[in-house]
């Protein structure tokens, strides 16, 4: 017959949550997203890499609302789920930056990252005081020390929109980035951006389909052939009525 405490260490065991993620790097930096050799992304963006379970995992957020994970049992077996599945995905780790390469929907993706100010990822407040190491202090001067990987940001888009002619025809400057991306790919940012789909239409070859652009009302055109956007303009009012 089991003794009480076997009994209690017995169901213990069964019921121990897991172990928790640890989380080793956990930082904010600037990230550049390549879709088809277009960019999608060039901005600020949060990092964190985890190690959980035997596993790595790397979780990139985009400031336009994008987020991927990238996991696998090592750095190098590494894959992320997108919407045609899961796909392989190459990590290159850099000197001064981390590259994340995959295929989607025939299309090579390259996500990458560069770290400006890296957080302590122990999260937990100690009263005694810590010193910083000579190594932390060497690191943290070579970091501040390197280049640009990415370019600094535009100005700010309302800026950008007010200054821009929204004359029926014209074309929209902040969304040419997505002339010529497969339409399934490129709505998702779309409605990331704050475009609302107000309807569409079927020509011959081409499909229309009208957006109104956020912070100013005006209408939007999308011509799509071929399954791209083809021409991204600004249309008449009534056609997102």
């Amino acid at each position: 017959m089991f003794s009480s405490a076997l009994l209690l260490s017995s169901i213990g065991a069964a019921i121990a949550p897991p172990s928790r993620a640890e989380v080793l790097v956990r930082a904010q930096g600037r990230c550049k997203l390549v879709s088809g050799g277009l960019k999608d992304y060039n901005g600020h963006c949060l990092f964190k890499h985890k190690a959980a379970g035997g596993s790595d995992v790397f979780v990139v957020r985009l400031d336009d609302g994008s987020n991927f994970v990238f996991r696998g049992p090592n750095t190098q077996a590494l894959s992320v789920q997108t919407y045609s599945g899961i796909r392989n995905v190459r990590h290159k780790a850099e000197r001064d930056h981390d590259v994340f390469i995959w295929d989607d929907e025939g299309e090579r993706r390259r996500l990458s990252v560069r770290l400006d100010h890296v957080q302590n990822p122990d999260v937990t407040f100690e009263d005694e005081p810590q010193q910083a190491s000579t190594g932390a202090l060497v690191g943290a001067a070579v970091g501040a020390l390197i280049g640009n990987l990415i370019g600094g940001g535009d100005s700010s888009t309302s800026t950008s929109r007010s200054r821009e002619s929204a004359s029926v025809g014209a074309p929209v400057g902040e969304l040419q980035d997505l002339v010529g991306r497969k339409g399934g790919q490129a709505e998702p940012n779309l409605v990331r951006r704050g475009y609302i789909y107000r309807g569409g239409s079927t020509g011959i070859s081409s499909k229309f389909s009208f957006w109104e652009q956020p912070g100013t009302g005006n209408c939007v055109g999308i011509e799509t052939s071929d399954g791209r956007y083809q021409k991204i303009v600004y249309a008449d009012r009534s056609s997102c009525d």
